[in-house]
């Protein structure tokens, strides 16, 4: 019996020892449902357990009722009618020993003084979620911002996508400009075919080119382009090959023009301006040319000679460097076999007409005519020839002269006296005293020898009459405007004579 006692004592002291020792009284109902199930009391329905955890209790009072009830009885109170509440997080523990185990210390729970009652936490209704809202509510939410957003994002990469691929687009025409300045800046670009109606997104275009690495096909020039055309033919489009370029046809470059004429004529039609010229002759990086070695760069002019005047299909808003080397191309193909041994046998005669006037060895071989001063020559010839037929006779003079300076120092050649007067000397009817005077390299009417290089760029006949002059003993020429071409005389008194006749 005693042993009954004891072990049913035990018993109960254990169970005690679990209540009283909970750790998280005031934690989740479900841990106070764990609390009182583990404690052997009956299972108390949903009623009856919101019934219990309402209640308000005192730990204090509690812990005395449930010593009291064992000290005298032995027993357990009746758990079926006993008010039960969540275990607090600090209870008591009771010390080990012979007689009745005497409950330690129980540090209290600080309570707000304004509030008598502890607070528990209240009870999270079922069925409820995010703000208090019903799950079914928080769902539909969700649900509509899903549809939201990938019916705006599905709308936009359908706009982005529609305009990549002109997708929908009216068929219209417009014509835009690409300047020197706008090419490589894809946002200046993108924005003229937006404001022309030719794409919608500006930005996509940007990315596109930018990704794809096409920014850099895109060329100055005017295109007319059309709406219905994708990024892809909008790029290659405004490329240096696109047919849908503006052409200037069949420009002309006449015979004789020099650097500034040719310059000022591309920038009326419109092709290039005449400071975009001017710099990249001076500066621009151009080919590899045979005929230009030992030309010294640097100078709006230094390719003077050179820029073969023929008819040419340009772009408008062209690249300089396109241009530059269109005309130089020319004069290369122009330039033929036949005239670079015509070139060859001319020095050999060159070198014998300065023997035969009386110049050693020493002096001809340090003056040994270059390809530079034939074409300096055929300028001459292009500007003070009057035909064709006769830029031979022309040449035979010149070259008579130069290489006789002894007897005639200079050339005496007024072309080269209105190149020395500035860019536009085409537009001086006539020569004045203070012009045949002016100070220039260029004047030979002061000046040994040939000018320092070409004064136009002449045409195939010119070149062709520096290679192989006729062989003469003129010296001199005087225009006849009757007759609309030049007298040649030998000496000096035969062309005083003929410029008395003529009334000059």
């Amino acid at each position: 019996m005693d042993f009954e006692k004891k072990d049913s004592r035990q018993s109960q002291e254990d169970w005690l020892d679990e209540i009283l020792g909970e750790q998280e009284a005031v934690g989740e109902i479900e841990a106070d449902e764990h609390a009182i199930t583990s404690a052997g009391l009956t299972h108390p329905n949903d009623a009856e357990l919101d019934a219990i955890l309402a209640e308000n209790w005192d730990e204090d009072q509690v812990v005395e009722e449930i010593q009291k009830t064992m000290d005298h009885t032995g027993e357990l109170p009746n758990t079926d009618t006993m008010k039960f509440d969540p275990v607090p997080e600090e209870a008591a523990a009771y010390q080990e020993g012979t007689g009745a185990r005497e409950p330690e210390e129980v540090e209290e729970a600080e309570v707000p003084e304004d509030d008598p009652k502890p607070k528990t936490r209240p009870k999270r209704k079922r069925g409820y979620g995010l703000f208090g809202l019903p799950h079914l509510v928080v769902t539909a939410v969700w649900l509509c911002i899903i549809v939201l957003v990938g019916v705006t994002l599905g709308n936009t990469l359908w706009e982005w996508c529609a305009d990549i691929m002109a997708f929908g687009k009216e068929d219209t025409t417009a014509t835009i400009t690409i300047s020197d300045e706008d090419v490589g800046n894809i946002d200046a670009i993108a924005q003229k075919l937006t404001d022309a109606g030719l794409i919608d997104q500006p930005g996509v275009f940007k990315f596109f080119a930018e990704f794809t690495g096409k920014k850099d096909d895109i060329s100055a020039g005017t295109f007319t382009l059309s709406s219905s055309l994708d990024y892809n033919a909008l790029i290659q489009q405004m490329s240096p090959q696109s047919p849908s370029r503006e052409i200037v046809e069949d420009l002309m470059i006449p015979e004789g023009y020099t650097c500034a004429q040719v310059f000022a004529l591309l920038e009326e039609k419109g092709v290039c301006t005449v400071q975009e010229l001017e710099e990249y002759a001076a500066n621009g990086e151009l080919k590899e040319y045979w005929f230009l070695e030992g030309v010294e760069r640097g100078d709006k002019y230094c390719l003077e000679g050179f820029l073969f005047p023929d008819t040419y299909d340009f772009y408008t808003n062209d690249d300089p460097k396109r241009v530059l080397e269109k005309m130089l191309d020319d004069f290369d193909y122009r330039f033929t076999d036949v005239m670079k041994e015509n070139f060859q046998k001319m020095q050999e005669r060159y070198a014998n007409m300065l023997s035969s006037n009386g110049y050693d060895s020493e002096y001809i071989a340090s003056h040994q005519l270059t390809l530079y001063q034939v074409v300096t020559m055929a300028s001459m010839v292009q500007k003070e020839m009057a035909t064709t037929k006769e830029s031979y006779t022309i040449a035979s003079v010149l070259y008579n002269r130069l290489t006789n300076q002894k007897e005639y120092p200079r050339l005496d050649c007024d072309a080269t006296v209105y190149y020395a007067i500035g860019d536009y000397f085409w537009e001086k009817e006539a020569l004045t005293q203070a012009d045949l005077d002016f100070d220039s390299p260029y004047n030979t009417r002061k000046n040994q020898g040939l000018p320092p290089g070409p004064i136009c760029n002449p045409g195939i006949y010119a070149i062709y009459a520096a290679l192989d002059p006729d062989d003469t003993n003129f010296h001199y020429y005087v225009y006849s405007k009757e007759a609309r071409e030049h007298l040649f005389s030998e000496t000096l008194a035969e062309h005083e004579q003929k410029v008395e006749a003529l009334g000059y």
